[in-house]
């Protein structure tokens, strides 16, 4: 287990795939004794990533959590569920609606013999509403809360799963905020969770549009198109807000001010087009967009990305390296700043896992552990969370109960 500002806080992690799991890695990182529970078939991803050989990334997901096999079939396994939430502050789940009712566990059976327990629910589309027994994935959330179209993207998914892993983040702030009330009140919650939700609060051209409402015509009249297309629309992009081909590579380039634009024309050696009234104001790039666009791109076009970014650096324009998977594992500031992280598994050795991203200055980093295997700590955790000796862990055993 880690250390941090969170030791001491216990976290049951019955949740499968990347969302409840996100949230239980976020805890374990800051020091929390998460205990990751799993069937004795497996968590559902843990099946994905055997099959395709892929099992090193459940350690990318699950850095300092303990590993725990319980059968929730088995008679007996929801009382033993019922005495670990007992002792615990937390509980995780991501079960599809209904599920853990049917099992006779539902939140009220454990607000019952914990009345301080927090319990997090995430689900697709929340605990309430008509659409809230539905069974949603991360695809389904990016497709209703309205990422895929903001991001021009309706006829393929998503490349990052941000339905999954911003519902697990903000399960976390939630967790964070219960423990933090908890203090005052001495009482649990339940937390729920709709990943559609989540992506909706992130999607930011989407509420933006809908409280420029009533400014719609005039703000069409004024840009020639609507406001939440103007930094992403793929057919029409803007010059102060494009990625740019070099030579060898694609360079983002950020010139939204008026200095960061006049500095950007002075690097392409364009000093013309500083008193061009084409370029006078935001708004006038804007609809000469084209043009711009044309000026740098034949710039850049005779650079290497290191030769752009060096020179739009040397003036303080925001720019980056639009970089793939091998760049990203040999980026010096993610490098330097621990996020390109190891840690080491008595079965699968050293595996490379990314830091936390939350810095608390002062303190040392937290050391980066590996993920459970399977049932890894099933006795030690019984031991530690509930004081079974070893012959109450082998008759578990021998009924199946645990593994």
């Amino acid at each position: 287990m880690m250390t941090g500002p969170l030791t001491g806080v216990r976290v049951l992690d019955l949740s499968q795939f990347l969302s409840g799991p996100r949230a239980g890695q976020i805890l374990s990182m800051q020091g929390a004794d998460v205990l990751k529970i799993e069937s004795p078939i497996g968590d559902t991803m843990r099946l994905i990533m055997t099959m395709t050989g892929s099992q090193r990334t459940m350690h990318t997901l699950h850095q300092g959590k303990r590993g725990m096999v319980l059968d929730l079939g088995k008679p007996g396994s929801g009382d033993l569920l019922l005495k670990l939430a007992a002792k615990a502050d937390v509980l995780i789940e991501n079960f599809a609606p209904n599920v853990m009712e049917k099992l006779g566990l539902g939140y009220e059976r454990f607000a019952a013999v914990n009345s301080r327990l927090i319990y997090a629910s995430i689900r697709g589309f929340g605990r309430s509403g008509p659409l809230a027994d539905r069974t949603a994935f991360d695809l389904i959330a990016q497709a209703t809360g309205g990422t895929m179209f903001a991001s021009h993207a309706v006829d393929r998914p998503p490349g990052v799963f941000f339905g999954d892993l911003c519902a697990g983040a903000y399960a976390a702030i939630g967790i964070l905020s219960a423990l933090h009330e908890r203090e005052r009140t001495g009482r649990g919650k339940l937390i729920d969770i709709s990943m559609q939700d989540v992506i909706y609060f992130h999607n930011f051209w989407a509420f933006s549009d809908r409280a420029t409402l009533p400014d719609h015509e005039q703000i069409s009249g004024l840009l020639g198109g609507s406001m939440e297309n103007l930094l992403s629309d793929p057919d029409n992009p803007m010059p102060f807000w494009n990625s740019y081909k070099a030579s060898d590579g694609y360079v983002v380039v950020v010139a939204l001010t008026d200095k960061q634009w006049r500095a950007l024309m002075d690097v392409i050696e364009r000093p013309d087009m500083k008193a061009d009234p084409r370029f006078a104001s935001f708004v006038d790039r804007i609809r000469n967009a084209k043009d711009g666009i044309g000026a740098v791109t034949e710039w850049t076009a005779a650079r290497t990305v290191d030769e752009v970014i060096a020179a739009l650096s040397a003036r303080q324009i925001p720019c980056g390296l639009v970089q793939d998977y091998q760049q990203l594992m040999v980026d010096p500031q993610l490098e330097a700043r621990g996020m390109l992280a190891c840690a080491s598994h008595p079965k699968s050795g050293d595996v490379d896992v990314p830091g936390f991203p939350i810095k608390y200055v002062g303190d040392p980093d937290p050391k980066i552990e590996a993920g459970p295997e399977m049932g890894e700590h099933t006795a030690e955790a019984l031991r530690d969370w509930l004081g079974l000796d070893d012959a109450e862990v082998a008759a578990l055993r021998k009924a199946r109960v645990v593994i």
